[in-house]
Formats: structure tokens, C-alpha cells, sequence
């Protein structure tokens, strides 16, 4: 049987947690593919393989901007989105305005079809931004002059994990202890594989997967159950106690994952992902089947089918650990500063002591004191954090260093302050390793 002729496709979020496994199973089959993104180095760094189209969602609210994109491009994979608005994001901008522009503009360059990886439950009357701006989107895709394919998965499950499925790891890694849900509506699962595998069938017949389908299992699952069957995966032991948590308790943790949220921190457990779990996510199973010409394979398989190592089992417990690992980190440096000027003349009398004269003292427990500071408020921001804790063990090796060669006599503490940073010194080396990106 020969190979279909390969197509230039162009992919909007293409190192994102789906379109990335998209652009490797489209490259593999033969296709040039384009992906576009604000970070094009980190999508060179991972997907080498492509071609790199730099841009910013929020700028290309125009079909103007996109129509020099689209030389030469056949087919457009739209796999981009964002849970939540934020300081850099806007989720109506993101997901709806860049996207009708994009598909006017697809109108405009006769470009021949346009796949969209939507969400099951979008609905421009849903009340969750998230669903309606994706259905703004998907509508005008529908009412366009474009064969169009929109694909509304339901609980993505991959090899890696991002979003709910982190969330689902991270509460499946609490050590003994699991959630007991309630008010919480039940959830459809699909495999990531099986997202890629319906967007390659669209690509391959597009006369006759042009639509809207729902890319989910059969079964619907209680949350709880979900995160049950992902510890068993992980190869953790049965929990012992069960804790009773209400949507009540969740919305204020919510509350405090959108707060973080206009720092930067992009938490799995901010609002819209939550009222999506109240809601529940649910979609016709039978839509999948059409697609696929078969059903979705269920939960157990999925998981079955990427088997866990200790990798995985390191990655969901340090994730869980990492907000508090982070706050142990800012609580100790903005501690630090504020100790500093606090008790400015108690540390330059012992740094006086060490000849370095009073004057130079005050000043060394001055200049460090606005170091810790600044190095705690770069804590807390998601841009800066990843520089501000390269900039912790830059300057603890700095104090470990001025401290031997001043105060060598504190390595024999009995307080061990410089044996101390040592263990501040590896928790800074963690985060930073945890920062990673998907």
C-alpha cells in the first residue's frame, strides 16, 4: 500500500503536553511540520526536528498577522491553550480572538483543513472561560469554508503528565493517606496515543472526519477512583486512612493556587480546573468509535500501556513536595534579609571580631541582608525563580566560603549554621531540577 503523499502542517502549541506527541508521530509519518510558540528555544531543545516559528498568541488577533505563516502550509493542528488567564495570559485572547483570526486568515490562504484539539464540554454558554472560548473558536472553524476537524478530548492520559493528570499524580503520591471526594462529578479518560491517532485519520481522510468528536472511554469514572488506579500505576502501597474532602475544602486551595497564579505559577489546582471537576467531564463515547473505528481503550489499558518506574514514582512525589519545598526556601531567605537588618549590629560584632573592623562589618551584614531579600521576592515570582535559585547557591557558596575564611570557628557550632546551608544549598539544587519544563 503506498504512502500518503506528506503534507507541510503547521502546529500551534507544538511542545505542549499534546501537540509535542503530535509533531513527533507527524514527523515519523513523513510530513514537514511547523510549530510556532514564544519559546522556539525550548521547542529546538526538544523537538529538534521541526521547523520553528516564533510568536506570541496575544500578538496575532489579526488574520494580517497569521497570512505570512501560511505560505506554503497545507494543514493547521490548533493544540494550544491555557487553563486560566494570568499576568501573561489571556485566556479569551489565547483561545478564542487569536484563533477565529487564525481561521479567517486559514480562509483567506485556501488552506485546505484545520484541526483543532478542542475539550469535551466546550459550550459558548458554559460559564468556565476555558469552554467558552474554546466553543467560540470551534464554532466559527464549524461555519468557516475549511474542511474541519475539531477533536473535544476528554482526560488526557499520557506517558508524562501536565495539568489534571500532574494533579492526579501528585495526590496519588501522598504517603498513606487518599483523598475520600465528594462533590465532584465523574470523568472520561482517553490516551494521548489515541488523541494523536485521531488527528492522523483526520489528516489522512478529510472528506470523511470532518466534524466535531468527543475522544473519550466508555466508562465514567468518580474522581477518586481515577487517582486510586494512577497510585496503584505508580507501584505505591494501599493507603491506610482515607480523609473526607468536599468541593468546599478544594475551592479554597483553589482560591490559593489563582492568588499564586498572578505570580506565575501555573498550579494544576487553580479554578477552571476544579469547576471542570465539579461539572465532571463527559462526552459520546460513540463519536470516538467513528473516528477510530473502534472504541476508546479503557482507563487500566491506557496505563497498562506505559509501564511506571522509579522515575515516576520520584517525579509525582517531589511535585507534590515542590510549593512546599519553595516556601521552606523563601521563608529562609526573606528571613535572612529581614534578620539581617534586624539584628545588624549582633552580626557585624561577630564579623568584627573577625578584624575586618566595624565599618566593613555593618556593611558586609548590609549588602547581604538586601541580597537574601531580593533573592526571597525572586522566589516567589515564576519568572524569576528559576535565576533566583541559581542565584541561592551562587551566594551560599559564597557565604560558605567568606564564612571559612572570617569565621572558620562556626563550622564547629554547635548551632552548625554553615553546615546548615549545605542542606539549603541541596533544596535549592531540587527546585531547581523540579522547575524543569514538561
Amino acid at each position: 500500500m503506498s504512502q500518503p503523499p506528506s503534507k507541510s502542517i503547521l502546529i500551534l502549541g507544538a511542545y505542549g503536553f499534546i501537540g509535542n506527541q503530535i509533531a513527533k508521530h507527524l514527523v515519523l509519518d513523513g510530513h514537514n511540520v511547523n510549530g510556532f510558540g514564544r519559546n522556539i528555544e525550548y521547542g529546538q531543545a526538544i523537538l529538534p526536528d521541526i521547523e520553528w516559528m516564533k510568536g506570541d498568541l496575544a500578538d496575532y488577533c489579526s488574520a494580517a498577522k497569521w497570512l505570512p505563516l501560511l505560505e506554503n502550509i497545507d494543514i493547521v493542528v490548533n493544540a494550544s491553550g491555557i487553563l486560566q488567564s494570568g499576568p501573561a495570559d489571556d485566556i479569551n485572547v489565547t483561545q478564542s480572538d487569536a484563533i477565529i483570526a487564525l481561521i479567517e486568515a486559514c480562509e483567506t490562504a485556501n488552506i485546505k483543513q484545520v484541526i483543532q484539539i478542542s475539550a469535551c464540554g466546550a459550550s459558548t454558554g458554559s460559564t468556565l472561560d476555558f469552554m467558552s472560548s474554546k466553543a467560540a473558536a470551534d464554532e466559527r472553524l464549524l461555519a468557516s469554508s475549511i474542511d474541519a476537524a475539531i477533536l473535544r478530548p476528554g482526560l488526557v492520559i499520557g506517558r508524562n503528565s501536565y495539568g489534571g493528570t500532574e494533579f492526579i499524580r501528585m495526590i496519588a503520591a501522598t504517603p498513606g493517606i487518599a483523598p475520600k471526594l465528594s462533590g465532584f462529578g465523574t470523568v472520561q479518560t482517553i490516551a494521548l496515543s489515541e488523541v494523536v491517532e485521531a488527528v492522523q485519520v483526520a489528516i489522512d481522510a478529510p472528506d470523511g472526519f470532518s466534524g466535531s468528536f468527543d475522544l473519550v472511554e466508555r466508562k465514567s469514572r468518580a474522581l477518586d477512583q481515577i487517582i486510586a488506579m494512577h497510585r496503584k500505576w505508580l507501584g505505591f502501597g494501599p493507603t491506610r486512612f482515607h480523609i473526607p474532602v468536599g468541593n468546599a475544602v478544594m475551592r479554597l486551595g483553589a482560591l490559593a493556587s489563582d492568588a499564586i497564579g498572578w505570580l506565575g505559577w501555573r498550579s494544576p489546582m487553580r479554578s477552571n480546573a476544579l469547576n471542570a471537576l465539579i461539572n465532571g467531564v463527559a462526552g459520546d463515547a460513540a463519536q470516538t468509535a467513528r473516528i477510530l473505528g473502534r472504541h476508546a481503550m479503557p482507563l487500566e489499558r491506557t496505563l497498562a500501556g506505559f509501564h511506571s518506574g522509579k522515575q515516576d514514582r520520584i517525579h509525582a512525589r517531589l511535585m507534590l513536595l515542590l510549593p512546599i519545598f519553595m516556601l521552606m526556601l523563601i521563608f529562609l531567605w526573606l528571613g535572612s534579609g529581614i534578620l539581617g537588618f534586624a539584628m545588624a549590629n549582633e552580626a557585624a560584632a561577630l564579623l568584627d571580631n573577625a578584624s575586618t573592623g566595624a565599618g566593613a562589618a555593618k556593611l558586609m551584614v548590609y549588602g547581604g541582608a538586601t541580597i537574601d531579600i531580593m533573592l526571597g521576592l525572586g522566589l516567589m515570582i515564576r519568572k524569576t525563580a528559576r535565576l533566583a535559585l541559581a542565584g541561592t547557591i551562587i551566594v551560599t557558596i559564597a557565604y560558605l566560603v567568606g564564612g571559612s575564611i572570617l569565621t572558620p570557628q562556626l563550622w564547629l557550632d554547635p548551632l552548625a549554621p554553615l553546615i546548615k546551608a549545605l542542606a539549603a544549598m541541596g533544596l535549592s539544587i531540587s527546585c531547581l531540577i523540579a522547575l524543569d519544563k514538561r
